[in-house]
This record gives structure tokens, C-alpha cells and sequence, in this order.
């Protein structure tokens, strides 16, 4: 019998994230718009240089050395994007 494997704590952490938080880390971001790599993780850095760097991205919020996103600044900008494209 073959025992199901169990999930990714780093994925499981970042999903209730995603639901419930109001800011989230660039891997959460990156989760939340699609941006993992084939292995199913985060693409921090394709996120970073590809998304949050655009001027039309919202702006981060400063904690220490880490930025935060509004889950709900993020939703809005990607349906614009998705509007804009056609």
C-alpha cells in the first residue's frame, strides 16, 4: 500500500497565508500570482525582477529589511493587468 506523502510546510504555511493575512512577503506574492518554479516552490526572485519592480506594482510596505505587500493592492493591479493584456 502506498501511504500518501504529506504536504510541503513551506507551501501549507504560505496557502494560509494567502487566505488570511493582509500583507504578504514576496513568496506569498509569488504564490498568490502564479510565479512558482517546476518544483512547486515560491520564484522569489522572478517576482522581485519581473513583477514588483514594474512601476504600475504596488507599493510595498517597509518592514526592517523586508517588504510587504497588501493582499488586496495585489488582487486589483493583476485584474488590471489581466484587462489591459485583452
Amino acid at each position: 500500500m502506498i501511504e500518501p506523502t504529506a504536504p510541503d510546510p513551506t507551501i501549507t504555511v504560505l496557502a494560509a497565508m494567502i487566505e488570511g493575512e493582509r500583507w504578504l512577503s514576496a513568496d506569498s506574492c509569488a504564490v498568490l500570482l502564479g510565479l512558482t518554479t517546476p518544483e512547486g516552490k515560491p520564484n522569489r526572485r522572478g517576482f522581485l525582477e519581473r513583477l514588483a519592480c514594474r512601476p504600475s506594482f504596488p507599493t510595498p510596505l517597509q518592514i526592517g529589511n523586508e517588504k510587504k505587500w497588501k493582499r488586496s493592492e495585489l488582487l486589483r493591479w493583476a485584474e488590471d493587468e489581466r484587462r489591459s493584456r485583452g
